[in-house]
């Protein structure tokens, strides 16, 4: 479970999190990360396939699938990583937009099976909490350091 609090609206974070170009900006952890999205269907039902990895090399491929959108308050999707044809792991994680003043918590939980071990929960931690991070600068209308 992470949680965060932004200076800014529900509404305001609900777009970041649904835009995929914005998406695309802050989610990527780090600067030595790429991440690309070849399809982005941002509503219940919809599927979204992106490929991350070292920069230059998206060796990893994520398929999201959104099972409730509650805008300005809930995402709940399913999340499944593979490299090649090898399943890494499956998660089914919730994001929580709560109004606090004119600021916003944001609470994800990320329920992960990791198929390759304690890397991969590990990894799966460190990237949501960095993605989180640049949300931040994203909400702030600055440059992400990706």
């Amino acid at each position: 479970v992470l949680e965060r609090v932004y200076e800014a609206s529900p509404a305001r974070v609900f777009q970041a999190l649904a835009d995929p170009q914005a998406r695309a900006r802050w989610g990527t952890p780090s600067k030595n990360v790429d991440l690309v999205y070849d399809k982005a269907e941002f509503r219940v039902g919809g599927l979204d396939i992106s490929r991350c990895g070292p920069r230059g090399s998206l060796i990893y491929r994520v398929e999201t699938r959104y099972i409730d959108i509650e805008p300005e308050q809930r995402i709940v999707s399913t999340e499944l990583v593979c490299e090649g044809w090898n399943r890494l792991s499956v998660s089914l994680v919730t994001v929580e937009l709560q109004p606090v003043g004119t600021s916003t918590r944001l609470v994800l939980t990320d329920q992960i099976a990791a198929f390759g071990g304690k890397d991969m929960i590990a990894g799966s931690q460190a990237g949501f909490s960095a993605a989180l991070d640049n949300l931040a600068a994203e909400l702030r209308h600055q440059p992400v350091d990706a």
